[in-house]
């Protein structure tokens, strides 16, 4: 969900007198984005033993640059910070020590992998694979690499300073929605964990945007062409980043649907629209 208004939130902060009157673009999202990668990470293993590694940390690493994504790295902390006050009894009926223990061989310790690093290696990789699953996705994650190559995430609070109120509100909110789940399956340990805290997102406050541009028009009429163009380049780069993310889900998708009918398995996808947490095949 993107758009460019001046929402009413953020009227009050630029019709105080004296204030620079601005109009935002936002970025939101209101539901996120089930990627089951799981059975798409062998297609890359046969390939080359680090290319899952290199794939995940590449794709985590270039979505995060737009939204709050959540996956195996948030569901451990989740999963640890909850462990702590368990005794033995209660560890043995938890689902938290799944999420670890369900990180496939060929991404354990190596989930933190340096995105540089994985991205020279996707691209040594790349002329020498095979036609099939794997050449296409690595391809168009480089497709979206090299888009968003150079940009960075317009968190709300890079404003504070330029926006009025805008330090209360965030402090007030309670945090982005994530745009998207990365799990290994659906209803697996990291989607319970999502569901899980998902149960809370929004009860202490409105959610915050994940992206906020602004744009101050009482200003001279060449710094005002300077950062409508910086603002627009920016939203650019975000829908042919996320243009390029759909093509990749769409196969990790078609690859699960495939795993599913192989093993007579049933999609646990929500698909009714609802609050943040519920899920939509598509970004």
């Amino acid at each position: 969900m993107f758009d460019m208004t001046e929402r009413e939130r953020n009227q009050a902060h630029a019709e105080v007198d004296g204030s620079p009157q601005m109009l935002f673009l936002v970025g939101d999202f209101s539901a996120a984005a089930s990627i089951p990668i799981g059975p798409t990470l062998p297609h890359l293993e046969r390939e080359h033993k680090l290319l899952p590694a290199a794939f995940y940390s590449v794709f985590v690493h270039n979505l995060g640059k737009w939204m709050h994504v959540y996956h195996c790295s948030d569901a451990l902390e989740q999963a640890e910070m909850s462990m702590i006050d368990m005794e033995a009894d209660e560890l043995r009926e938890s689902f938290y020590p799944e999420v670890d223990r369900s990180i496939p061989g060929y991404l354990r310790g190596r989930l933190g992998m340096n995105c540089s690093r994985a991205v020279t290696l996707l691209k040594e990789i790349h002329p020498g694979l095979r036609a099939g699953v794997a050449r296409q996705l690595v391809g168009h994650l480089l497709d979206m690499h090299e888009t968003s190559c150079g940009y960075v995430r317009a968190a709300p609070y890079k404003l504070m300073h330029q926006v009025a109120g805008l330090e209360d509100y965030l402090d007030n909110s309670d945090g982005s929605g994530p745009g998207c789940l990365i799990s290994w399956h659906e209803d697996d340990a990291i989607s319970t964990c999502f569901n899980e805290e998902m149960h809370y997102v929004g009860q202490n406050g409105p959610l915050a945007p994940a992206v906020l541009l602004a744009i101050t028009l009482n200003r001279p009429v060449k710094k005002l062409d300077t950062q409508v163009r910086h603002v627009f380049e920016y939203a650019g780069a975000m829908l042919r980043s996320l243009a390029a993310a759909a093509k990749i889900v769409e196969i990790i998708r078609e690859t699960y649907d495939e795993y599913l009918r192989e093993h007579r398995l049933k999609s646990g996808l929500q698909t009714q629209p609802g609050t943040p947490g519920v899920w939509e095949q598509q970004l």
